[in-house]
């Protein structure tokens, strides 16, 4: 049976991601509408969640530098895990500013890429093309979509389940004091942060003040890891269709015939194509510039204080530092993963170019098909302002990186 897809089954996770967040950063023609009570119901949720995550990342400044009775706990355990939650805020943060600064550039690319998506009509005359010649679909949509739909399906779940410990923790744990006799119930919540209810010891330590905190962090955490996601699945589906068309693309060189009546304009009308989406590529790079450098440069010392908070804390903490460990590695993971596979696509189109019967074809197509594979030699790589490229290499260079400072900080504690 032939499947019909359409760019809303690439969009499905990303969307997903916004309304996670309550969020409507992004309106194209495919948004989904809302009535007027529940557009203001969003609203508001929102900006709860985004005034809760941006006031995290003072309040827990504000928590490092007040008084403690306990300094020498402050000085090591708490300074690192401040510091490591503090990156995965600062890094949901910035992918909200980026999701809303830059909503309607974002917009305008998904409209682009809509156009140039094959539809009913095309996606039939392929597949039976493909089924009466023998030869290989020119768009691999079905191929595309389902990789990508089981990687962000994969992610969700990943991150869904690493914020839902995270925030299950201090409700186990007070349940645990409660309920057994004779512990002190210590009302400790997602991460150390001062709110200004808590002008007082004894105001710290009371079940409101924890309710009251556990509910704001809930919901920054939930806004902060869906616009985390968001980013991250927004860039993949760039990426995604980017790879969809330059495979495409390289499979057209293939099975062009240079010697055909109409070959010069089936290769110019080819090269006009590249030049298209080599345009798109650079839009998608400044896009995500910011975002790209906040992660990487958060990501090496925020895992590097997870992993010191995991081995030199306590076995109870080693838990609970995981998951925020375990969520950077995720997201530099997928980052780097997403710009060499970026890259791989586009590495083909020059040997493709090669491949073929260009010397069956006359000067002008020769001469065209040599401009192309020359422009081919430097491949689409997306980078972070320039400073360092979005691929595999550089993530085994923010591993290293985080490795170096973990022994010298473990060195620095002996």
């Amino acid at each position: 049976m032939l499947s019909i897809y359409t760019l809303q089954d690439f969009l499905k996770y990303p969307i997903l991601t916004l309304d996670l967040a309550v969020s409507d950063a992004i309106i194209w023609s495919g948004s989904r509408m809302y009535s007027y009570p529940t557009q203001w119901l969003r609203r508001a949720l929102f900006a709860f969640g985004a005034i809760n995550l941006i006031y995290q990342n003072l309040g827990m400044l504000i928590y490092l530098f007040i008084p403690h009775k306990t300094n020498s706990d402050l000085d090591v355990g708490q300074i690192t895990e401040t510091g490591g939650v503090m990156g995965l805020t600062m890094v949901g943060s910035s992918n909200m500013f980026v999701m809303y600064w830059y909503g309607d550039r974002i917009a305008v690319l998904i409209g682009k890429f809509q156009k140039l998506f094959p539809d009913a009509g095309a996606q039939r005359r392929m597949k039976v093309f493909r089924e009466l010649r023998g030869v290989p679909t020119p768009y691999r949509i079905e191929y595309f979509a389902l990789k990508s739909n089981l990687l962000l399906k994969r992610t969700t779940t990943a991150y869904m389940f690493a914020c839902g410990y995270y925030n299950a923790l201090p409700v186990v744990e007070y349940l645990y004091e409660w309920l057994k006799p004779g512990l002190e119930v210590k009302y400790r919540y997602q991460s150390n942060t001062w709110y200004p209810w808590q002008i007082s010891e004894s105001s710290t330590n009371s079940f409101v003040s924890f309710f009251g905190a556990y509910i704001c962090q809930l919901q920054s955490s939930l806004t902060g890891v869906a616009f985390i996601m968001a980013a991250e699945f927004m860039l993949y589906f760039f990426t995604t269709q980017l790879q969809m068309h330059f495979d495409y693309l390289a499979n057209a060189l293939e099975t062009i015939d240079a010697g055909a009546k109409n070959a010069n304009d089936e290769l110019r009308y080819l090269i006009n194509y590249h030049s298209e989406l080599l345009s798109y590529s650079k839009e998608v790079n400044d896009i995500f510039n910011m975002s790209f450098l906040v992660n990487f440069s958060t990501s090496a010392i925020a895992m590097c204080l997870m992993g010191f908070s995991m081995v030199m804390i306590s076995v109870a903490y080693a838990f609970k530092f995981s998951v925020g460990l375990f969520s950077f590695i995720i997201f530099t993971l997928f980052i780097c993963y997403t710009g060499s596979q970026l890259t791989e696509a586009t590495d083909k189109l020059s040997g493709a170019a090669f491949y073929g019967n260009w010397y069956d074809g006359n000067l002008a197509y020769r001469k065209m098909i040599l401009f192309f594979i020359m422009r081919c030699r430097i491949p689409v790589v997306l980078s972070a302002y320039k400073f360092t490229t979005v691929s595999m290499p550089t993530f085994t260079t923010i591993l290293r990186s985080s490795y170096s400072l973990f022994t010298f900080f473990q060195a620095m504690g002996k």
